[in-house]
C-alpha cells in the first residue's frame, strides 16, 4: 500500500512528449510528476540536488546517448528508479542500460497506457532487465552480430578520423583481420562501405554516440 504520490521526474528532448505523459500519469493519485526537463544538463542539475523517486529518462537526447550521463545524473544519489525510454528494442541497447544502472527498459512503442503498473514495480524495488543469455552473439531483425563485431562497429564510428593501421592496433588486430570483420558486417548489414555501415549502426541502435 503506498501512502503517498510516487514522486516522478520525466527527461525527454520532446517537450510535447514530456506533456503527454506527465498528463497521463497525474490522473492517477498514486503518481505525481514533480518535474520535466527537455535538456541533459538541467536534468543533472535538479538531480544532484531533489529528492524524487523515479526518473522516466530517453534514452537518444538530441543525437547523444543519455545513458553516457548515468554517472552524472547519479552523482549525490542512487536511491532513485530509472525507467529507459526508447525506440531501439534490442538487447544490446538492454544490457547496456543494466550495465550502466537502469532499472528498467520501456519501448517507446508498447502501450503506454500500462505505465503505471511497471512504476510500481520500479518504486517496490523490482527490477525487469537482465543481461541477456545469448552468449557471444546478439540477434537484431534477423541479423546475428557478435561481441567482437559490435565492438569493431563501434570503434569505426568513434576512431573515424585515424588510419586502418592505427584502429587495428587498438582493438588489437591485424589489419587483415580488421578488413575481414569488416567485409562480414557489410555483408550483414546490407551495406557497402563504412559510411553506411556506421548509418545502419546508429540508426538500429548499435553505435551509442
Amino acid at each position: 500500500m503506498i501512502n503517498k504520490a510516487i514522486k516522478i521526474v520525466i527527461a525527454d528532448d520532446n517537450r510535447f512528449f514530456c506533456d503527454a505523459l506527465k498528463d497521463s500519469l497525474n490522473i492517477h493519485k498514486e503518481l505525481s510528476v514533480i518535474k520535466t526537463f527537455t535538456t541533459i544538463q538541467e536534468l543533472i542539475n535538479y538531480t544532484n540536488q531533489a529528492n524524487f523517486d523515479i526518473l522516466i529518462l530517453d534514452v537518444n537526447f538530441k543525437g547523444e546517448n543519455s545513458l553516457d550521463f548515468i554517472n552524472h545524473i547519479r552523482k549525490n544519489s542512487s536511491e532513485f528508479c530509472i525507467i529507459s525510454l526508447s525506440t531501439l528494442n534490442n538487447n544490446y541497447i538492454k544490457d547496456k542500460a543494466v550495465e550502466m544502472g537502469v532499472n528498467y527498459f520501456v519501448s517507446k512503442d508498447s502501450d503506454l497506457s500500462n505505465f503505471k503498473k511497471t512504476i510500481l514495480n520500479c518504486y517496490n524495488n523490482y527490477t525487469q532487465l537482465s543481461h541477456s543469455k545469448s552468449g557471444n552473439k546478439i540477434t537484431i531483425n534477423n541479423m546475428v552480430f557478435t561481441k567482437r563485431k559490435l565492438e569493431i562497429l563501434q570503434a569505426l564510428y568513434h576512431f573515424a578520423n585515424q588510419k586502418e593501421i592505427d584502429l587495428a592496433k587498438k582493438l588489437n588486430l591485424s589489419i587483415s583481420a580488421l578488413k575481414t570483420h569488416k567485409r562480414e558486417l557489410f555483408e550483414i548489414t546490407n551495406t557497402n562501405n563504412t559510411p553506411e555501415l556506421i548509418k545502419f549502426g546508429i540508426k538500429n541502435g548499435l553505435i551509442l554516440n
